[in-house]
């Protein structure tokens, strides 16, 4: 199953994304417990997503803007760990790709901590990302969910 799924996030989605426009974005940042500069310079940015697909099944996603530069590194079904840039918190990630999307759920790796202490805290922190659900083979829409709050990312394909 993995296999065709890369080879068909491979034919759908490789190569570069540029943000066209945002919903909710600041909104989301807010909920991820962003300070109000980090917002602002974040909201300004439009960045560049890099999607590829080696011959091994690995799938990278590398975003750069003028204030950040990121890589993502999986296989599909495997979990993996990632540090956010911004608020500096460690996630543990599952990707898997279901209906012609690929999907990314972060967990927070202090969860359990958070179970223990406040079970309302924990369903807050958690997040889902759906990224790159092809609306044409040249837009595409990365959503983002923090507990009530829902951000959409709209991505244009570049021509090279």
């Amino acid at each position: 199953m993995a296999e065709g799924a890369t080879e068909e996030i491979k034919k759908k989605f490789s190569g570069r994304w540029k943000v066209d426009r945002s919903e909710n974005f600041d909104e989301f940042m807010a909920a991820m417990g962003m300070n109000f500069l980090l917002r602002k310079m974040a909201g300004f940015s439009k960045p560049e997503n890099v999607l590829q697909v080696d011959d091994d099944g690995t799938i990278s996603i590398a975003t750069s803007s003028t204030f950040m530069k990121n890589e993502q590194r999986f296989k599909l079904n495997e979990e993996f760990e990632e540090i956010n840039h911004f608020t500096k918190k460690k996630f543990k990630n599952m990707p898997i790709y279901e209906n012609g999307k690929l999907r990314i759920t972060p967990t927070p790796a202090e969860l359990w901590i958070l179970l223990t202490q406040n079970m309302q805290s924990a369903s807050s922190q958690k997040t889902e990302r759906f990224f790159c659900v092809c609306i044409t083979e040249l837009l595409a829409l990365q959503t983002i969910k923090v507990g009530d709050v829902l951000c959409k990312r709209y991505f244009k394909r570049v021509e090279t």
